[in-house]
């Protein structure tokens, strides 16, 4: 992503998700016999609004939590893969006319302009192509503000890293299936992340992305509706959320989840249906929910009761090794970790392979 960004000579590479309430470190490596092994995990909670919708608020305490978790990680090298959501980011699916190879940028420049909100110099563009159908090519396009780039690349770089790949969340996700799952056949798979304030979805059919949207809609809606039910502080209601806080009886939390399961699923069900409205012979076949929200007790079963179809929770590390020192963080964090190994995945050089 992003190839304009020019940055200094590489070193090994990994995964970095700065997620509004926490940054996430995962180094990956080539397994003895084949495969991937978990050679590093960091995780460092940000406080509440240091991140909000995915535009970064305090700077200086994002730096702090990146060093510290990196550290934590036991990583040694300096460059990283990062990934980015929110409003500021446009994903699109098109179509254009077949075109020679060295005439596709320019063409897919000209597309652009009538697909984004911005003005196209306020842009970085790329873009990916998905098929070919008669005449004409089906493309991922993908625009997002320069300024939202640079203000998570200068966050790294003032860390002392280097942010060597520029991704976007919900391709992450998509990275970490294949690797974990493989293809599912025909039906569409959806990809839901529910990070703290950013939903990010990624429809997927035979490998490719066919559909991407980013939804304002978080895991902080179920810990304030918490918090302003049992009159605690947001820290205290964002354990009882998660089933951690023995001191509450989840019986007493049941209405304000619910309420915010009810909105959520709402937000989520109007996404698909404007996915249907632009892809009419697909149809979604399951949905594999990520995310720290995705821990919230009983979601998969609302979800799946409310959409009639089969829910179920990311395993981001199910075909990736897992070493005894890593077991305990790994299982408590669960599909909290998908992006991050989304792009602990990536190589330098490795777009469009």
């Amino acid at each position: 992503m992003f190839s304009k960004l020019k940055f200094k000579k590489q070193s090994e590479l990994f995964g970095l998700d700065i997620g509004s309430s926490a940054v996430k470190v995962v180094q990956l490596k080539a397994a003895d016999g084949g495969g991937v092994s978990l050679a590093g995990l960091g995780i460092v909670s940000l406080p509440q609004d240091v991140i909000a919708d995915g535009s970064i608020k305090d700077a200086a305490t994002v730096s702090d939590a990146i060093k510290e978790a990196v550290a934590k990680a036991g990583v040694t090298g300096t460059d990283a893969a990062i990934s980015i959501c929110g409003r500021e980011l446009i994903i699109k699916k098109v179509q254009i006319p077949s075109v020679p190879a060295k005439e596709l940028h320019d063409a897919v420049q000209l597309e652009a302009e009538h697909h984004i909100p911005f003005a196209i110099d306020e842009v970085f563009v790329d873009y990916h192509v998905v098929g070919e159908s008669g005449n004409n090519l089906d493309l991922i396009l993908v625009a997002v503000k320069k300024t939202k780039v640079m203000e998570y690349v200068t966050v790294v770089a003032e860390a002392g890293f280097n942010p060597l790949i520029v991704d976007v969340d919900s391709f992450a996700l998509s990275n970490q299936f294949e690797v974990n799952v493989g293809e599912e056949g025909e039906e569409a798979v959806a990809l839901i992340d529910i990070g703290a304030s950013v939903m990010k979805t990624n429809v997927m059919r035979n490998g490719a992305s066919i559909f991407a949207r980013d939804i304002p809609f978080g895991g902080n809606q179920y810990t304030q509706a918490i918090a302003s039910r049992l009159g605690v502080a947001f820290e205290q209601a964002e354990a009882a959320k998660l089933g951690r806080d023995a001191g509450v009886e989840w019986d007493t939390l049941s209405p304000a989840v619910e309420e915010v399961s009810h909105e959520l699923s709402l937000e989520v069900q109007r996404t698909f249906d404007y996915f249907a409205s632009t892809a009419e012979s697909e149809r979604i076949g399951k949905i594999v929910l990520s995310g720290g929200c995705s821990q919230v007790p009983g979601l998969t079963d609302y979800l799946a009761s409310n959409w009639g179809i089969p829910v179920e929770l990311a395993r981001p590390f199910e075909r990736i090794a897992v070493s005894d020192a890593h077991a305990e963080e790994v299982n408590a964090a669960g599909a909290a970790l998908a992006v991050a190994v989304g792009l602990g995945l990536r190589k330098a050089g490795d777009k469009g392979k």
